[in-house]
């Protein structure tokens, strides 16, 4: 069971990346993946399932914080249409398949590489 202490964490951690995710245009799953394997782990989760349930989770938090900062910035016509819509498809195509690849890979590789990927 995750606790008030971790509920509290979560929180704060989506309010500074949903900040830095419509000021900057980043995403933030270098913050958010870390701090959800560690709420898991520290909650008795298996480190396998909780990296893999912290990159799931992550995806899920893009859409709703992508979408919110694209429309604000497409207020202010600072969005080229045609390149988003050529790298969202595109980036869909190919996230299928890293998708498929991370199912299959070993919860201790999948952590080393988001850890080499975020240096």
């Amino acid at each position: 069971m995750i606790g008030l202490p971790f509920i509290i964490a979560l929180l704060i951690t989506g309010i500074g990346v949903g900040f830095a995710s419509g000021l900057l245009g980043v995403g933030g799953c270098f913050i958010m993946v870390p701090v959800q394997y560690w709420v898991l782990t520290a909650a008795g989760i298996d480190p396998t399932i909780a990296i893999r349930v912290a990159f799931g989770t992550n995806l899920l938090v893009v859409l709703p914080t992508a979408l919110s900062g694209a429309i604000g910035h497409t207020r202010k016509g600072a969005v080229l249409w045609r390149a988003g819509i050529v790298l969202g498809v595109t980036g869909a195509f190919s996230s299928l398949l890293g998708g498929y690849v991370a199912a299959h890979l070993p919860g201790r590789i999948l952590t080393t590489i988001f850890g080499l990927a975020i240096l």
